[in-house]
């Protein structure tokens, strides 16, 4: 499972333009009354490909964001742990390193087992 492949690629980002939210559900490649789209500059936001894990992460003011990673199966998004896993930044050429060393993050051999074992249960 290389790298490149399978995680650190930017898809999509959106900022908040001033506006008072008091909650708020994201739908992937919309872009919500009062935000902007940053990432990609021009046109949609790139489609999510299957057999790929994704992160996510909402900053907010004043209340609680949210994050977190979900693989994209064939059908639809499945919300994963990824423990360890850290991105090395937001901005550029986004690489996986461990949480607790600055070292790359060993991936997983076997992806679909791997997100069997990690499922977030809900």
């Amino acid at each position: 499972m290389p790298v490149a492949s399978k995680y650190g690629a930017k898809i999509c980002r959106i900022f908040r333009a001033s506006v008072r939210v008091l909650g708020l559900n994201l739908l992937y490649g919309t872009v919500p009354d009062g935000y902007v789209q940053t990432f990609p500059g021009t046109g949609p936001a790139l489609p999510l490909a299957a057999g790929r894990v994704y992160a996510y992460a909402a900053e907010t003011t004043g209340a609680s964001g949210a994050d977190g990673f979900f693989y994209m199966d064939e059908s639809a998004p499945v919300a994963i742990k990824v423990p360890d896993l850290c991105e090395s930044d937001f901005v550029g050429n986004v690489k996986p390193v461990k949480c607790s060393a600055n070292e790359p993050f060993i991936e997983p051999k076997d992806l679909e087992e791997f997100v069997r074992e990690n499922r977030v249960q809900k």
